[in-house]
């Protein structure tokens, strides 16, 4: 797959392509089921596919530049990544600016989309919305059909376990600690990538040595407080972990800290090291302990809780 950023990087060849357009925050279940129709179109109809992303989330521009009170799921990175393993040709990256978000849906139709892309086909969910205000949407789409000689097709709402999926709802789930409800909407348990830091060693005094996360991208989504069932990668290699999000209420700290205790065997020095934490299953809530003591006997608890759920994920997962 190519990735291009801006309408002026794009080769000429890509233009005549069967593409889909939308923010993909998620890249989600419903997102994905997009994705493929335009990949199969494009593949019968001998073509090439493409998706026509936004950086930054234009809610973002709207809002402020440093507004960080819309957490992403997904980053431009991840984006690719996840993209990287379809059969999609392209993705390409429109940059959003203010001027770009006063652009009408007529005008974004026929200077994008016609004149600049030349798209052939066009694949929505039914619920995209675009230019000025979110004025332009799938009826409009249809109706410029012969004036611009493309074909729309729109793709219906998607429900699991009687869920629509939605990028906020995901959003909204992971918000009140459900990684697992989350994850079945994503098809993918939900992860963010940081790198290991040094943090207080309070975890190691208390036989608990953990591994503590700095995440790359400050807007991406952090789970509700609590403690979790995870799966993490460092150095491409997999390893099970029980990950705590929260501000040490039992030390009456206040500064939000991602720790990780690897249930698994780890001895290496890994500061500065890239970590994935794929989040599994929720253990429980942030607790206020009485003592070290206490808080040892609950981490205890929840290290055999792990084990136990580590040997079933081996199971599923053929060992």
């Amino acid at each position: 797959m190519q990735v291009y950023f801006g309408v002026d990087t794009l080769p000429e060849h890509f233009k005549g392509t069967v593409a889909t357009l939308g923010v993909f925050d998620g890249l989600h279940l419903a997102h994905m089921e997009i994705i493929n129709r335009v990949i199969r179109i494009a593949h019968g109809k001998k073509t090439y596919s493409m998706l026509i992303t936004f950086d930054p989330h234009p809610r973002k521009v709207l809002n402020n530049s440093d507004d960080l009170s819309l957490p992403i799921l997904t980053t431009p990175k991840e984006k690719m990544k996840l993209l990287s393993d379809t059969a999609l040709n392209a993705t390409l990256f429109l940059v959003v600016d203010k001027k770009f978000l006063d652009m009408s849906d007529e005008v974004f139709v026929r200077n994008i989309l016609v004149d600049q892309l030349g798209v052939k086909e066009l694949i929505v969910g039914y619920d995209y919305h675009f230019g000025k205000n979110r004025r332009g949407n799938p009826d409009l789409l249809k109706e410029k059909e012969k004036e611009f000689g493309f074909i729309t097709q729109v793709v219906p709402l998607l429900k699991i376990e009687n869920e629509l999926v939605s990028s906020s709802l995901i959003r909204e789930l992971l918000l009140k600690g459900n990684v697992e409800k989350a994850g079945k909407l994503l098809g993918r348990p939900y992860s963010f990538i940081g790198h290991i830091v040094r943090g207080s060693g309070r975890g190691k005094e208390l036989g608990f040595p953990t591994t503590n996360v700095k995440l790359n991208n400050l807007e991406k989504l952090i789970p509700a407080n609590g403690v979790y069932f995870t799966n993490v990668f460092i150095k491409g290699v997999s390893y099970y972990g029980i990950c705590n999000i929260g501000v040490r209420l039992t030390f009456n700290e206040s500064d939000l800290v991602i720790e990780v205790h690897i249930v698994d065997s780890l001895k290496k020095n890994l500061y500065g090291s890239e970590i994935e934490v794929q989040f599994l299953e929720r253990l429980r809530d942030e607790i206020k302990f009485k003592s070290d003591k206490e808080l040892i006997q609950q981490m205890y608890l929840d290290k055999q809780n792990c084990l136990s759920k580590v040997k079933e994920y081996k199971i599923l997962n053929g060992g």
